[in-house]
């Protein structure tokens, strides 16, 4: 849940950047430069998020597994 957060905000911010920039319409070689190591540090930041996203219901799985079999051994 706090993934998708993370990830709505990410994308969210990089449709405002892009909006700015598409109104702004500059053709400055910093300013394009900020937009390339802001696309990297986003798209980064988005797998991060996915990795840890995809581990933690690993994790959650693994566990209700085992407390699934616990109870199930206690019924038998």
């Amino acid at each position: 849940m706090m993934a998708n957060k993370v990830a709505f905000a990410l994308v969210f911010s990089l449709m405002i950047v892009v909006s700015i920039r598409s109104a702004v319409g500059s053709t400055d070689v910093t300013f394009d430069q900020g937009m390339q190591n802001f696309q990297k540090s986003t798209g980064a930041a988005a797998e991060h998020v996915s990795h840890a996203a995809s581990d933690a219901a690993e994790k959650a799985k693994d566990t209700s597994k085992s407390w699934t079999d616990w109870v199930k051994d206690k019924f038998d």
